[in-house]
């Protein structure tokens, strides 16, 4: 990473005309500006080796004039400079994606430019105005739905990594630590881009529909000649606000007719006239060396973009190493030892260093067989939320060591209020069914573009008839799960006759595999369950309510639920594509054991891994976000779909279908 001490003393500048306040570290920017040049060179290491750790935010409750509070966060000084610098890189590329409906946390935008827009459809003649406040914005911004938004715009891995780490680096209150699982921080640098960002599909969405937007931060205002077309465009901007996991605020969401007066930003609008609040002129503030504690504990200022003097020299920040975006770390090599050092995880095989990682780059941690973990590793990985996973030299499940804890009440008291109402329970478990059974005929039928037989059409057709009839039909999860295994029985058959001849098998058979295909989608499906076993424990949700999956001890059966859609989306489309492309051969596989499984030698796990790798990256357009999105952000969107089916928002859960 190119990070030169000039960026930092740039951002330094910037960060230095805000607040003075300390963060949870207790350094003020005075303090920080005393010891200057070796902080900023330290910063600067820490950026450029990747071992740069975000801190907490201090938290304070801000009292809200209508009432309640609002979660204020003081990010520590190194922080504002980081998130400064973060700013000053991307946000050229951000503006340009900005519409001219958004005027909040935008230089040469403001609360006046907002104004002076709607005047433009107010003042001419009597017309029907909606204003929509979104229901704690800020609080409920998706970061899967953000963090795609970022990888959209096409900016490095490395500033997306940067700004996650900010987004998930949690807030200290009264002395105790806050989880979040989602949202942006108040006070920090760069929540107002970020929450502009968010909001950019929903703003392209009322300008094509010919909405008149107007938006300042969470408050929509349009205008229009008929009450019809104002409800209308209300219904739409709803269902456009849903899409991103967001909700109207009930009671500050209205119509306002032609003779109603509305506020808007502190503007009183009446009949096509518009009044300018009169404010209280500010007392001056006495010169003195001392300053009050009152002043120096003000909250950071947002999104204030402050360009350089020179408009010829653009400081640019070019980030050269460490492309890959968040990784799994395997460890196959039997005796290998990982440990530690200098916030990197450091692989060592033989006492010879293999390997090096940085912290921030892990997502979780696979152990193969007989290797060791240093006591540093196993306590760094918990603290940073990153699952270790223990399998058998050949692969078989053991178990996962992580964190306790994560599930929220609020979604808890939800999952088992619904896991008593059976019909939601059979609602929801329909929709994943049939989703399964659709994306497995859709992979039967790409398949069968280069090999075709009479058993794979023959299932195709059956599929799609268990589908629109059997399966909407379904009257309890007995029945649909009757109808499930019938019909994935007759699509591994299926799915056998478009493999290469060395690889075809009778049937799907586990614990132990006992043939090669069965031996690679047993490995496939437990990879592809612990990860999404994680993301549903870091959005929040306890993994052990499900729908089609009964709950039972020790059984994530709500992961059990989510794998069914992406069963052969993922899995089974890399194991094809595997065999049929010579990448597997028959010999890449142990000979049978005492209990008749087959598993992959040594090497070849290595190949598996990698290309299970390139798959979960591989980029699909999302269906409900209309996002083009890895397969990994893919699950992660999935789960959130959940949460919004959970909650209330949507009827039915969405799953994941592929098209043809």
């Amino acid at each position: 990473m190119n990070i030169s001490l000039t960026h930092l003393i740039l951002a330094w500048k910037l960060v230095k005309q805000g607040s003075p306040a300390a963060g949870v570290d207790g350094m003020t920017t005075a303090l920080f500006a005393s010891d200057l040049q070796p902080q900023l060179q330290r910063l600067e290491r820490q950026l450029q080796r990747e071992t740069y750790l975000s801190l907490l935010a201090k938290g304070f409750l801000l009292r809200k004039k209508q009432g309640g509070h609002r979660l204020i966060g003081i990010p520590a000084v190194r922080d504002r400079i980081v998130q400064r610098l973060i700013l000053q890189a991307c946000y050229p590329a951000w503006e340009e994606r900005l519409s001219e409906c958004a005027h909040a946390y935008r230089p040469g935008y403001s609360i006046h430019s907002a104004i002076e827009r709607l005047m433009l459809y107010y003042r001419h003649e009597a017309v029907w105005t909606i204003k929509v406040d979104i229901h704690e914005f800020f609080d409920h911004l998706n970061w899967s739905l953000l963090i795609s938004q970022l990888e959209a715009i096409e900016l490095h891995p490395w500033l997306i990594q940067l700004i996650e780490q900010q987004l998930k680096s949690g807030v200290v209150l009264k002395g105790r630590f806050q989880p979040t699982n989602q949202g942006v921080l108040q006070g920090a640098i760069l929540s107002g881009a970020l929450a502009n960002l968010y909001l950019y599909n929903f703003d392209q969405q009322c300008l094509e529909a010919g909405i008149p937007l107007v938006r300042y931060g969470d408050d929509c205002v349009a205008t229009f000649p008929s009450w019809v077309q104002a409800n209308r465009a209300l219904e739409l901007m709803q269902s456009w606000l849903a899409e991103l996991y967001l909700d109207v605020h009930p009671e500050k969401t209205q119509i306002v007719s032609p003779q109603e007066s509305f506020t808007f930003l502190g503007h009183h609008f009446q009949q096509g006239k518009v009044s300018v609040p009169v404010r209280k002129p500010r007392q001056k503030k006495q010169q003195s060396g001392k300053s009050t504690g009152r002043h120096e504990f003000t909250y950071p200022k947002v999104c204030n973009i402050v360009h350089t003097q020179s408009k010829k020299q653009k400081t640019k920040v070019s980030p050269e190493i460490w492309k890959q975006e968040m990784t799994t770390l395997y460890l196959t090599e039997q005796g290998s030892y990982l440990r530690v050092k200098h916030q990197q995880f450091r692989v060592y095989y033989q006492k010879e260093l293999r390997c090096s990682v940085p912290i921030n780059r892990v997502s979780h941690i696979v152990i193969f067989g007989c290797c060791q973990l240093s006591h540093g590793t196993i306590s760094l990985a918990l603290s940073r939320h990153v699952p270790i996973l223990y399998l058998s030299h050949n692969g078989k499940y053991f178990g996962r060591l992580e964190t306790a804890g994560q599930a929220q009440v609020k979604y808890l008291i939800q999952q088992v209020h619904k896991s008593q109402d059976q019909d939601f329970v059979l609602s929801q478990a329909r929709s994943m069914v049939a989703a399964k059974l659709h994306n497995a005929r859709m992979l039967l039928k790409r398949l069968s573009r280069r090999r075709k037989t009479e058993l794979a059409k023959e299932v195709m057709d059956e599929l799609k008839i268990i589908n629109q009839e059997k399966i909407i039909s379904a009257n309890s999860i007995e029945v649909l799960l009757g109808h499930e295994g019938h019909a994935s029985q007759r699509y591994f058959r299926a799915f056998s006759s478009l493999l290469k001849d060395d690889f075809q098998f009778d049937s799907r058979n586990r614990r132990p595999p006992k043939d090669p295909v069965n031996s690679l989608l047993s490995l496939g499906y437990t990879l592809l369950s612990q990860n999404i076993h994680s993301m549903v424990e870091v959005a929040g949700l306890h993994t052990h309510f499900g729908n089609l999956h009964k709950p039972r001890s020790n059984h994530p059966a709500l992961v059990s639920d989510l794998v069914e859609e992406f069963r052969a989306l993922v899995v089974d489309s890399l194991v094809a594509y595997l065999v049929n492309s010579g990448i597997v051969k028959p010999e890449d596989f142990t000979p049978p054991d005492e209990r008749g499984g087959v598993y992959l030698h040594p090497a070849t796990l290595k190949v598996f891994l990698h290309h299970w790798s390139k798959k979960l990256e591989t980029q699909v357009t999302h269906p409900h976000t209309g996002y083009k999105v890895s397969y990994r952000r893919c699950m992660e969107l999935q789960v959130w779909e959940y949460i919004a089916c959970l909650q209330g928002d949507q009827p039915v859960y969405r799953a994941m279908r592929w098209d043809a």
